[in-house]
């Protein structure tokens, strides 16, 4: 059984998002509207949408918009091409919540569902962050799964059937944004020194 990570297109071939307002010279603004969007595998409920804007570099040529755009938070921004793809996968998983971008609805997913099945002791740990994460097999459920660690905040992570599944979508439908990381997993590991030896998956 794989798990993979979702990730984004690099930020330095597309366009990603921010706050569209201007709030960085204001922490406390800054802070309510970042944490929003930190559900921590909890429902969120807005009661008016966030407003995102496209982030532009002054001097530098504008960078295309992609349909999953790069996004400083714990969940994902997706296009209505995405929802209508994929909606029906993800939403079994968590919500998909109304964002105004540029004044175009698009969606943050917020995964819900969780796992509690990382491998400490089999994990690679930078100070507190963990760099490369393993995951306990046995844990892992066989059927398509879309899920959140509480030990790796901002981090989504996908089973194989889950990954089937979005790879076929994203290619049906031309897709762009998407990207996957594969990730260890404790009962794929070739442990030669007795089990001391941290796994690399290719």
């Amino acid at each position: 059984m794989s798990v993979w990570e979702i990730t984004h297109s690099w930020a330095n071939d597309v366009a990603g998002l921010t706050h569209a307002d201007d709030i960085e010279l204001d922490p406390v603004a800054s802070a309510a509207f970042w944490t929003q969007f930190d559900g921590l595998g909890s429902p969120l409920q807005w009661h008016t949408k966030p407003r995102l804007t496209a982030i532009e570099h002054a001097g530098r040529k504008k960078r295309p918009r992609a349909d999953v755009s790069p996004f400083t938070s714990p969940g994902l921004i997706l296009n209505a091409r995405v929802r209508d793809a994929l909606g029906d996968l993800l939403t079994r998983f968590g919500q998909l919540l109304e964002v105004d971008v540029d004044g175009r609805t698009e969606y943050y997913y917020n995964v819900t569902n969780v796992l509690r099945c990382l491998d400490k002791e089999r994990s690679r740990f930078e100070a507190y962050y963990v760099e490369r994460p393993v995951f306990q097999e046995r844990l892992i459920p066989e059927t398509p799964v879309v899920f959140v660690e509480p030990e790796l905040p901002g981090r989504i992570f996908v089973n194989e059937g889950a990954k089937s599944a979005l790879d076929k979508g994203i290619a049906e439908n031309n897709i762009t944004g998407m990207r996957f990381r594969r990730a260890d997993v404790s009962g794929l590991l070739e442990l030669g020194d007795g089990g001391k030896t941290m796994g690399h998956s290719p």
